[in-house]
């Protein structure tokens, strides 16, 4: 291994501070068969150049900012001989912001999520552990695998560990079999995409799910369409308007969430629904309906294919979402959020739900193994717009107990929520805060010790004060949609005087 710098590399901070280093010119070179691991965060300037024909790991160790590696040469500091791969290692999240072209990147973050912006994966792309974020904004900032193998995306994990939660980019000229986007939203949405192209000439196409109401949702086309989803959609545009390079049969998977009929024959009726200018702007379905486009082995996991290629994946028309043509395939209520926390000697269990007007009852079960499932209680629903829910296991074991949410609605079809694992141990107390990033606002459940007895303090990175509050209940919720974006760190204040702070980021 041949390391040729500028500046000193790795610097010893601290315990509680980022080892951080400022690198102009430098020249970082592994060959093969060597391996590089930097446990800090380096930022490429001005010529640097770093060719990468071994194994580099880059590792975050501390919880504070910054989140760690940052490229700002003019096209990238990869060398294009690099052959070697890229692994993001470690328990904190971390970014790289830059239009580096990796050739083989891994995703490997035990805990933490990694941020990229504007990267590129010309060989492999790997997500065996951890989120990828890209950053907010529509445009060109995506994660592109431009590999046209339809291969060129794998896992260890089958996905059920690591996806990218905002825009992934992918170049296909394979006809069969499909290019699979595995993208989702925060740690529990995994909602994939397929495509099926139509030619062999290069296009690329960049996805992107979204758990929110679709736009428009009750201007639909009837007949074939009686209604559309309330609660997700996908937007997909491509490179090659006004060309058919990009037609492709379009696949869109559902989960637990988007609550599909549990009756096969009914399910089948599902379709996929674009938004398009027929005109006027209307949700249609391309190729219209036919049976045997559905498949999936029940409500929580599938997909349904276009009965046709779709030909428009323009920024005007670039909304897609489930719908269907049966008036009893449900589709519209909205879980946004399922947590189960430690509270002392009780587990707390915190919801919130949308469009529940048909919503019956929730159900919780409970769990020792996260195979067999026992009802634990029983909530009514309060059937309106949106509606948050608390409710106690006061005999949780110790070790690992496991939860899920029944959600039943007035036909008796129902739908599950992700299971939760909590590992109890008496008097122990959590502290939750989610989404994070977060865009509008940021979710903060406390123990019940804590509720008039601690303050919050909101600061942002460069330790400047920006709000407090003295929290009376267990579940707050901080709008933080006039911050701007960037790395804050949420305080809490004890009686005491101790203080736990809880970084997040505002998108």
């Amino acid at each position: 291994m041949k390391l040729f710098f500028i500046i000193f590399l790795l610097t010893r901070y601290s315990a509680y501070s980022q080892q951080l280093v400022r690198a102009t010119d430098v020249q970082l070179v592994s060959t093969t068969g060597t391996k590089i691991v930097m446990t800090g965060g380096i930022s490429f300037i001005g010529t640097s150049n770093w060719l990468n024909n071994g194994e580099t790991y880059l590792y975050k160790n501390t919880a504070t900012s910054p989140e760690g590696w940052l490229d700002s040469t003019g096209t990238g500091v990869m060398d294009a001989g690099s052959t070697g791969n890229v692994f993001f290692n470690g328990s904190f999240l971390q970014s790289f912001y830059g239009p580096t072209k990796f050739y083989d990147l891994t995703i490997r973050n035990t805990i933490g999520d990694t941020l990229l912006s504007s990267c590129e994966v010309k060989n492999l792309l790997h997500l065996d552990t951890g989120y990828v974020f890209t950053e907010t904004g529509y445009g060109n900032d995506s994660l592109l695998v431009s590999n046209p193998a339809t291969t060129a995306i794998v896992s260890t994990s089958n996905f059920t560990r690591s996806w990218v939660n905002g825009r992934l980019s992918r170049t296909g000229n394979i006809t069969a079999p499909f290019y699979l986007f595995p993208i989702g939203k925060t740690d529990s949405l995994y909602a994939p995409i397929k495509l099926l192209k139509s030619n062999t000439t290069t296009s690329t196409w960049t996805a992107e799910y979204t758990f929110a109401q679709p736009f428009n949702y009750l201007s639909v086309f009837y007949p074939p369409i009686d209604h559309i989803s309330r609660v997700e959609y996908w937007e997909i545009t491509s490179n090659d308007q006004g060309t058919t390079d990009d037609d492709a049969k379009l696949s869109l998977s559902w989960r637990g969430q988007s609550r599909v009929s549990a009756t096969a024959g009914i399910r089948d009726s599902l379709l996929v629904a674009q938004y398009i200018f027929r005109p006027p702007f209307i949700w249609d379905v391309p190729g219209l309906w036919l049976p045997g486009n559905v498949v999936g082995p029940d409500s929580l996991s599938g997909y349904v294919t276009s009965n046709a290629a779709t030909n428009n994946y323009s920024y005007d028309e670039r909304r897609f979402t489930l719908g269907t043509f049966s008036k009893y395939n449900a589709l519209p209520v909205k879980l946004i959020y399922f947590t189960a926390i430690a509270d002392g000697n009780k587990m707390r269990l915190n919801w919130e739900a949308a469009n529940e007007q048909d919503t019956r009852t929730y159900e919780i079960e409970k769990s020792l193994n996260a195979v067999n499932y026992s009802l634990l209680s029983t909530i009514a629903s309060r059937q309106l717009t949106q509606s948050a829910y608390t409710d106690f296991d006061f005999a949780p074991v110790m070790g690992w107990n496991y939860y899920r949410l029944k959600i039943i609605d007035k036909s008796g079809s129902y739908f599950y929520s992700p299971v939760r694992p909590v590992k109890f141990d008496n008097g122990l107390e959590e502290v939750k805060i989610f989404p994070n990033p977060a865009t509008d606002f940021l979710n903060v459940q406390l123990p019940s010790s804590y509720v008039n007895k601690v303050t919050l303090q909101l600061y942002s990175i460069d330790g400047k004060f920006i709000a407090t509050h003295k929290p009376s209940v267990n579940s707050i919720k901080l709008n933080v949609k006039p911050l701007a974006g960037g790395t804050y760190v949420l305080q809490i204040i004890k009686t005491n005087g101790e203080a736990e702070s809880y970084p997040f980021i505002k998108q």
